[in-house]
């Protein structure tokens, strides 16, 4: 650190600013080529910055002339701050050089070079310097370290202009490369919405595939086929299509995973593959089957105790040096840590890694299947169907005002969609994880909610505001999340003082009274970018399946029987479908060797 006093500046060349710039002020016609290759901030001397806005701003409405710019900047009261009708003289006499070569284009692009590369090199700097520091903290583990330096370089990435000219023969020539390249390697066709089907027709025909982005929940009571299903999935993706896929595993090892793959696709069961009980057309089988996933481009990571920062930075990691991961599956969320989450509760740290996994799927633009546990509380019910608020450490409200919403049963869920909303009134103001130093934002709800049916309680501040939410919802109480069936009268919640310029400070609230009042439909609301919000000015926790875009939960109907006992009929219950509609579809399930299958009319028949 001792020698960057060495270097007295940053590195810059104000020289080619006041060039570029007085070029422009001699030839006004040359700044719409301009602006898409440079900004603002990419000048080095801050009165640089100033009178390329002000050119901007001249721009758009047409008035682009040194003497406008005069006007403009005295208007404005930054003439003198920019060195008045000396300095804009000066930059004019800079430039005279180069107006009558015939070369003049060239020379403009080589300043803009100079000049964003100069900008790109203090930033590194910056961002170096950051980096360096957080290198020295003890306890700043080595994958946040370089989550961190990738998410600068992808800051300085975007900072670098691209310019949007290209030849047409070239555009041409890629066009037809890629359909034949499409053709050859069985793989899709750009579509207006891409994505991977999962080779189980129902569902593909529910959720559209697997589209690009989305975090995909997969949930059920133990020994339901949760894995099972994921891996049939990533089996038939192998089949179809040419592209890479990873699995991280922090249940089962590398070696279960691959006889689970074996067995799937060679429908000998799991344990006479353990057991090497298996006859000479089988190992022949087998041995087509090895050779198939040898040429597949597969990774399976089976590391101990995993946590959040661990499985984003080896995503990204195995993303750039390869090129071709297309899917990844985690088994399971309730078992990923999460490394120096201070004073959060378990709850808080998985709603943490689901957030931190759906940005994830939108970074890599791939779609991420994460398997999930459920409640505990199911099997306490009667009707023991999965509803989506039996998804571990969710809450969900009570029907509010401002909010006219329509009930109709489908597929023994209880949906609803907003039919009017009156946005002036139903600005819900969202916080991000660090509420103290946090400014709030105003964001819309989306027009879709998705319904459950709930034991819900009512809490009366001594304010006399009310809340109506179920019993796992969840406050925020100092630097803690503290769920409704843990409050006690007289306990203090944090609320928002309602004044935007004053965010960062919490108003704390006694709690009066809290009465169990009816069993009734409640609502999630969409929150795509923030884990918590607030409701009636108390700051709530939101739950972990907003995250999610797809959540589909496995269910055995123990009414019908199948008379075949090597067979089951499964149900998959789409709750969530952030891009379509919900609904339910069935699979056929063989448990000996774990393989799915779409149902067919003969093969019901048969059972």
């Amino acid at each position: 650190m001792k020698y960057l006093s060495h270097y007295n500046f940053p590195p810059q060349n104000y020289i080619a600013e006041e060039i570029l710039l007085g070029t422009i002020l001699i030839n006004p016609s040359i700044l719409p080529h301009i602006i898409p290759l440079i900004k603002a901030e990419s000048f080095f001397l801050e009165y640089h910055q100033l009178i390329y806005k002000h050119l901007i701003e001249l721009h758009k409405q047409n008035k682009i002339h040194p003497m406008e710019l005069l006007y403009c900047l005295n208007d404005t009261k930054k003439l003198h701050k920019v060195g008045g009708l000396k300095k804009i003289t000066e930059l004019m006499k800079q430039s005279q050089v180069f107006t009558s070569s015939i070369h003049i284009n060239r020379y403009i692009k080589e300043l803009v070079e100079l000049i964003n590369n100069a900008y790109i090199k203090r930033l590194m700097i910056q961002y170096g310097y950051n980096i360096i520091r957080l290198a020295y903290i003890k306890k700043f583990s080595s994958y946040k370290l370089y989550n961190l330096a990738s998410h600068y370089l992808n800051i300085t990435v975007k900072k670098i202009p691209k310019e949007r000219i290209g030849n047409f023969k070239d555009l041409i020539s890629e066009f037809l490369l890629n359909i034949k390249n499409t053709t050859n390697t069985k793989q899709i066709l750009i579509s207006p919405n891409p994505s991977i089907e999962s080779g189980f027709i129902e569902i593909d025909k529910l959720t559209n595939g697997l589209p690009n982005g989305d975090l995909i929940v997969i949930a059920g009571r133990p020994s339901m086929g949760k894995t099972s299903l994921a891996i049939n999935i990533a089996n038939n993706i192998l089949n179809n299509y040419k592209i890479g896929l990873c699995i991280f595993s922090l249940e089962m090892s590398r070696q279960q995973i691959l006889h689970k793959l074996i067995s799937i696709a060679s429908s000998i069961s799991t344990q006479n593959i353990i057991l090497n009980k298996i006859s000479i057309n089988e190992w022949n089988n087998i041995q087509k089957i090895c050779h198939k996933f040898l040429k597949a481009k597969i990774y399976i990571n089976d590391t101990p105790n995993m946590s959040i920062d661990y499985i984003e930075y080896t995503s990204k990691l195995l993303q750039k040096e390869t090129n071709h991961i297309q899917l990844i599956i985690i088994d399971y969320l309730q078992l990923i840590q999460v490394d120096h989450l201070q004073n959060d509760t378990r709850t808080q740290e998985l709603s943490y890694i689901t957030r931190k996994l759906k940005l994830l799927a939108q970074y890599l633009n791939i779609p991420i299947i994460i398997l999930s546990q459920l409640n505990r509380s199911i099997e306490t019910r009667i009707n023991k169907e999965p509803l989506l608020s039996d998804l571990r450490e969710s809450g969900c409200i009570d029907n509010q005002k401002n909010l006219t919403i329509t009930t109709k049963p489908q597929n023994s869920i209880n949906i609803t969609t907003i039919e009017t909303i009156s946005y002036k009134d139903n600005i819900l103001y969202l916080l991000n994880k660090t509420i103290k130093s946090s400014s709030i934002i105003n964001k819309y709800t989306q027009p879709k909610l998705y319904i459950g049916l709930q034991y819900i309680f009512i809490c009366t501040l001594y304010d006399k505001t009310q809340i109506k939410i179920t019993h796992s919802h969840k406050y925020y109480q100092y630097h803690k999340w503290v769920k409704q069936y843990n409050i006690l009268d007289n306990m203090i919640i944090c609320k928002y003082n309602g004044i935007p310029k004053l965010s960062y400070i919490q108003e704390n609230s006694y709690i009066n009274t809290i009465i169990f009042i009816k069993y009734s439909q409640v609502y999630d609301i969409n929150m795509i970018e923030y884990i918590n919000f607030i409701c009636q000015n108390t700051i709530l926790h939101n739950s972990i399946e907003q995250d999610a875009d797809i959540v589909m939960m496995l269910y055995e109907k123990t009414v019908k029987k199948c008379q075949d006992i090597d067979h089951k009929i499964l149900d998959i219950i789409l709750c969530k479908n952030r891009n379509g509609p919900t609904g339910t579809c069935q699979l056929l399930f063989t448990p000996h060797n774990t393989i799915f299958n779409n149902i067919q009319n003969s093969i019901i028949n048969h059972i």
